[in-house]
């Protein structure tokens, strides 16, 4: 029997399952399309102190994923790991110590699936908060979400300069201050928070690929029993 002496009812019935079979899919998809999270492997040195955080762009989700850990600089820049998603942004806060006089900065690298963020005046903004040092999460939300304006870095000098020498080894990264160099900095009674986009690629799951594979399968097969 040919495709024109095919009953209509059939030819009606396959139609509408390969329908079904594509509305299926589509949904199935949107549900495992949303990209997944990737492994940022972080090294940070802060003069005196700092945290790291993983949040959205507006500051209203935030969560602390690294920092100092109590350890003044000459005892930081270990590695360290934390997930971040395509989209996300990764807060640094620094802070002097109480005990010790400026200047105060910090420096940092970020690596994920072969793409490195530095810091560096170019691709990172700042803020700060004039009263608060060693902040908690919820109190880094605050300046997060002001209205104040995020600026560029003021203030920037290569990894290895004076006094510090060298932080990080092998990093091209720079150290960067928010305002000053020195003591007449506006967060030197508390601290400065610097904010940039996660170096994280939108790649789809790999469920997103076997569903679809499914879908042309099933539209291939739903083809050949129509012919």
């Amino acid at each position: 029997m040919g495709w024109r002496d095919t009953p209509i009812a059939l030819v009606s019935s396959g139609v509408k399952q390969t329908q079904r079979t594509l509305i299926l899919i589509a949904g199935l998809a949107s549900i495992g399309s949303p990209a997944v999270a990737a492994d940022v492997l972080a090294r940070v040195v802060a003069d005196d102190y700092c945290s790291v955080y993983v949040g959205n762009q507006s500051g209203s989700a935030m969560t602390r994923v690294g920092g100092s850990e109590g350890n003044p600089w000459p005892s930081q820049g270990a590695s360290f790991t934390f997930d971040a998603g395509p989209g996300e942004y990764i807060y640094v806060a620094a802070w002097d110590s109480a005990s010790f006089g400026p200047p105060h900065m910090w420096i940092g690298e970020f690596t994920s699936g072969g793409k490195t963020l530095l810091s560096n005046k170019a691709d990172w903004l700042s803020k700060y908060d004039g009263t608060i040092k060693d902040p908690s999460t919820a109190q880094v939300f605050a300046p997060a979400q002001s209205a104040s304006v995020w600026l560029a870095p003021a203030i920037s000098m290569p990894n290895g300069s004076s006094p510090y020498g060298t932080l990080i080894d092998g990093s091209p990264a720079q150290m960067i201050w928010h305002d000053a160099f020195g003591g007449s900095s506006g967060s030197q009674g508390g601290y400065a928070l610097f904010r940039t986009l996660a170096p994280v690629a939108a790649v789809p799951e790999p469920s997103t690929y076997a569903l679809l594979l499914a879908g042309l399968l099933c539209v291939s097969s739903a083809a050949r029993r129509r012919a």
